[in-house]
């Protein structure tokens, strides 16, 4: 039987179900996690995961988070293309790789990309090429295209704990156009050329000083469409043989075509909430139905449209009122008194709450502002 070793399995939950799962479909599975990560894991699952920050040569790796995509790319032991994984550390690369279809257009020049906005009235966006999560990423328009440069020099210098521990190097900024549309997050399992969904979700974006952040997810059903394009983008990225998870960020612009922003071969963070409230094991589901395959990708009626909304700080400080008046259904919440966060948050360890409950679409403009938390519950944090 052929062993795989799916690393990163804090990012995962239900491990006994997700090792039925690929049982069922001929794979023996095992669980890694680099040191670092034990004291978030739950004491239920510790003994179930070996923790080591290296996995023998002798046994396919199966990433799950960034770290192991940098182990991926520096041994042969993961059975990922190389494409896949230069495409998850470029986005360059990926437009590249998928420009056979419709991808964000390219500025190669500052002054390139001065002159589209100026010309076009649209919008730009400048983000580092090889990061994740957000990080350095900026809009810019008319009002403030002077400041490009500067977005642009943020943008090649990001620098913080997570980029050492992953051993990722971000020396080069992106500009592209800003494609306007409905957000969507997907993630998809690949197994030997057959694709599988673990779960859609559409995106609220909020605008945050300038950056773009996501307050809500809600789960979906996909349509025909998307189903058809997520096959496409992955036959490009990957091989035949290859066994891996994949996240694709994508938007539906203006004339319906999807257009590819992001991808990594991995499960998408910052959704496990959501998707811990769902009646199945996501993960698990997605294998099982890589051969018993669920043609329709039906959600349950009271998982469908079952959101995750996001209380996103707008200024840098530490709370000092944590009586957040938060929306109903299950609350999560991270910060309290006392507590940091970030002006700008770029990843899901910014939020200050979660709330999932189940939302008609779309979400409207007052729920979305009141999920910004601002001076009312932060002050500065430089005294």
């Amino acid at each position: 039987m052929e062993q795989i070793v799916l690393a990163g399995a804090s990012f995962v939950f239900g491990l006994d179900e997700i090792r039925e799962a690929f049982l069922s479909i001929g794979i023996e599975s095992s669980f890694a996690e680099v040191p670092y990560m034990l004291k978030y894991q739950k004491i239920s699952e510790k003994e179930k995961i070996e923790f080591t920050e290296k996995i023998s040569e002798n046994k396919i790796v199966v990433p799950l988070s960034e770290y192991w995509i940098s182990e991926c790319i520096k041994s042969n032991n993961c059975r990922i293309s190389k494409n896949a994984l230069l495409a998850s550390r470029s986005k360059k690369k990926l437009y590249s790789l998928l420009s056979i279809f419709k991808v964000p257009k390219n500025f190669d020049s500052i002054q390139q990309a001065k002159d589209f906005v100026n010309q076009t009235g649209k919008s730009i966006i400048v983000k580092p090429d090889g990061l994740f999560s957000g990080y350095g990423i900026k809009i810019s328009n008319k009002e403030n295209i002077d400041e490009v440069e500067k977005f642009i020099f943020n943008a090649r210098n990001v620098n913080n704990r997570a980029l050492k521990l992953f051993e990722i190097k971000n020396n080069n900024a992106l500009v592209t156009e800003y494609i306007f549309g409905k957000e969507y997050s997907a993630d998809i399992f690949y197994f030997k050329g057959k694709i599988s969904l673990v779960r859609l979700c559409k995106k609220e974006i909020v605008f945050i000083h300038g950056t773009p952040c996501t307050a809500v997810y809600q789960l979906l059903n996909p349509t025909a469409e998307i189903k058809s394009v997520l096959e496409k983008w992955c036959n490009a990225l990957f091989e035949k043989e290859n066994i891996s998870f994949g996240q694709f960020d994508f938007i539906e612009d203006r004339d319906g075509d999807f257009v590819p922003i992001d991808f990594a071969p991995r499960i998408g963070g910052g959704i496990e909430e959501l998707l811990k409230c769902c009646k199945k094991n996501v993960y698990a589901d997605a294998v099982l139905n890589i051969f018993n395959k669920n043609e329709n990708n039906i959600l349950p009626l009271d998982e469908k449209y079952l959101s995750q909304f996001n209380y996103l700080p707008t200024k840098s400080g530490k709370i000092f009122n944590d009586n957040y008046k938060l929306l109903s259904g299950k609350k999560i919440i991270y910060k309290h008194n006392g507590d940091f966060v970030p002006e700008c948050p770029s990843s899901s360890a910014s939020r200050i709450a979660v709330v999932i409950a189940r939302h008609k679409s779309p979400v409207e403009k007052e729920i979305l502002y009141s999920l910004l938390i601002g001076s009312e519950h932060i002050e500065f944090w430089k005294k």
